[in-house]
């Protein structure tokens, strides 16, 4: 993603074998999830979110290559199409396209994962992020390696591991009338520092629902795209764009959040950022972000495993299943 106005500044075989154990887990087959505090707020009834569940996930995604160009990226897309099903939806549907490298003129053919619950329910919305990992990291303090591609724990792994920890969780507490999109995007990170390109998936998807393709994600009253919601010093501040085209959400997310005892959640407004969520919004669905701006190893070979916290996870995740079981449906 990119600060809108200006560029942000820095703040397969084997693959597939480390996440048999995802694919074939199911709700019933949980272990317990930590204690949570409540804060002012009531527990949401049925298991919670775990954090640490998610950083298991998160670890094992980052044995999938994901960046543009990597040879390795058809057997990990269909590997997340399998952790989609296995979390519970009942299709996945792919959308093909393409973008071009303004710096090299290179096409890369892409695929944007869109996973229904629900469909036919009456009450929509949708959840999403990124899957691709940056191919460039301009941002490194190396020069000789600002061309390869960075490993993505936080940006581009962490909003996904997220949402397949959580997509159980809410097809079992949700009511039977609402229904959503889980949607994994490809080709956020195509575009490069001045010449743009980025949200490639985005853009693409809301051709297609102009086309009258995807009418589940047209007729959702919201969305909720995650992106960099994993790192240690986790800092959530309130995107402008977010609050104009979904203010009610906005306030919703974040005082629960806060009344659960997440100091993650600052009610305070950050920058002004281009994302998926622009783009979901341009389409028809009002769409906020969560997101951490102020992220140093942003497109650096720094944003790694170590970056990242369970805590933060997990705080992001609960937030969301309590925000969505107490939502005015």
């Amino acid at each position: 993603m990119r600060q809108r106005a200006r560029e942000r500044k820095p703040v397969a075989l084997a693959c597939l074998a480390c996440l048999a154990g995802f694919v074939s887990l199911t709700a019933c087959e949980r272990p317990p999830a930590g204690p949570v505090e409540a804060g002012r707020l009531e527990i949401a009834d049925g298991e919670r979110f775990s954090g640490e569940r998610a950083r298991e996930r998160l670890v094992a995604l980052l044995a999938l290559p994901r960046a543009l160009g990597d040879p390795g990226r058809a057997a990990s897309i269909d590997a997340l199409d399998s952790l989609l099903r296995a979390a519970g939806t009942g299709v996945v549907r792919r959308l093909e396209h393409s973008g071009v490298d303004p710096w090299t003129n290179t096409r890369f053919a892409m695929t944007t994962l869109i996973a229904s619950v629900r469909p036919q329910a009456p009450r929509q919305f949708v959840l999403a992020s990124h899957f691709d990992v940056r191919p460039w990291a301009e941002s490194d303090p190396d020069p000789a390696r600002r061309e390869q591609a960075i490993p993505g724990a936080n940006d581009g792994t962490s909003g996904v591991a997220v949402l397949l920890e959580l997509t159980p969780l809410l097809i079992a507490q949700l009511p039977e009338a609402v229904g959503f999109s889980v949607i994994l995007f490809d080709g956020e990170e195509l575009g490069r520092p001045g010449d743009g390109g980025y949200c490639a998936g985005s853009r693409a998807l809301a051709e297609a629902i102009g086309r009258g393709e995807f009418a589940e994600v047209r007729a959702a009253r919201f969305g909720v795209v995650l992106d960099m919601v994993g790192d240690r010093d986790l800092r959530l501040l309130q995107e402008p764009l977010s609050r104009r085209a979904a203010p009610a959400i906005v306030d919703e997310i974040w005082s629960i959040g806060q009344a659960a005892g997440f100091p993650q959640f600052v009610a305070e407004p950050g920058p002004e950022l281009l994302d998926d969520h622009a783009l979901l919004g341009q389409a028809g669905v009002p769409s906020l972000l969560i997101i951490d701006y102020s992220y140093p190893p942003w497109h650096t070979h720094a944003d790694d495993l170590s970056q990242i916290s369970a805590s933060s996870l997990g705080a992001v995740g609960e937030t969301l299943r309590r925000a969505l079981q107490a939502h005015r449906w």
